[in-house]
């Protein structure tokens, strides 16, 4: 199965990022159309992307916002995570930054140093899209420039988890004018079904490489098993697909959910009944 072919229940964004890509591709990087990606935590941004990227054999590079500081202060600036594109030989290339919402929605910051550093994050992006080229930290600890003009730059976010958000809720939000005239695309991945997390535990690698350790495991035991723990979590779950992986490892760790008053919660804003 191709990656992209794994994609579950985000259809109609697949045929638009993929035209976008196509078309940067095509035109060797003169057509760049930035974008905004937004959706609930667990609903596949990120894994939309790389698997594209993947089947239009596109180079990819994610860097999290939510970690960089601002240039000058410790931490991880964004010359720092930048350096893995003087790796990709010119080629037109797919930059995925995700977390870029932890920059500016309200809360997110708690205290002055933090929205100095993350204020001074975003002006530095909007830097690097208004340039040819970004200064990146090279060996030795030196600094180098890079050409830019063959990247093709997303900005993903939960956005506290709001549904099918505009450009105008973005600047309501704390986005910059200046950065959405810039960045005015925005695509939004659509909340997963119960059918969808039905589907991506069908199509799951991590339960076939814990049934290949575990020989006496019958397949359709532990699907039907997970399953109805999914169907049960379903209304209150906030980690999307992510709430698969935890319940696979869970079954396999502790034997099944044998006893559900002995099993382990799940924290993540709310609890789930393991």
């Amino acid at each position: 199965m191709k990656e992209s072919e794994k994609i579950v229940g985000q259809t109609q964004l697949t045929k638009e990022i993929t035209k976008i890509f196509k078309i940067f591709k095509a035109s060797n990087s003169e057509i760049r159309p930035h974008f905004i990606l937004t959706g609930p935590s667990g609903s596949g941004k990120s894994f939309t992307i790389a698997s594209l990227c993947d089947s239009l054999n596109l180079p990819y590079v994610e860097i999290n916002a939510a970690q960089l500081t601002k240039e000058g202060i410790s931490g991880n600036s964004v010359s720092k995570a930048l350096t893995p594109l003087s790796r990709t030989g010119g080629k037109p290339t797919v930059c995925f930054v995700d977390e870029y919402d932890k920059l500016f929605v309200s809360g997110n910051c708690n205290s002055d140093l933090a929205h100095e550093s993350t204020n001074g994050v975003q002006n530095e992006f909007l830097k690097i899209l208004e340039s040819d080229e970004t200064a990146i930290f090279g060996d030795y600890g030196k600094y180098i420039n890079i050409s830019i003009k063959n990247v093709l730059f997303i900005f993903a976010g939960a956005f506290n988890g709001e549904d099918d958000i505009t450009l105008d809720r973005l600047r309501e939000l704390g986005l910059k004018t200046e950065f959405l005239g810039r960045v005015g695309l925005v695509f939004n991945t659509q909340r997963l079904t119960l059918d969808d997390l039905y589907l991506i535990l069908d199509t799951n690698e991590l339960l076939d490489k814990y049934l290949s350790l575990f020989k006496e495991v019958k397949l359709e035991t532990v699907k039907s098993t997970i399953k109805s723990k999914i169907s049960e979590n379903f209304e209150n779950n906030t980690l999307g697909a992510r709430m698969i992986t935890t319940l696979i490892h869970q079954y396999f760790i502790k034997g099944g959910f044998k006893d559900d008053n002995d099993a382990k919660k799940v924290t993540f804003q709310t609890q789930l009944t393991l």
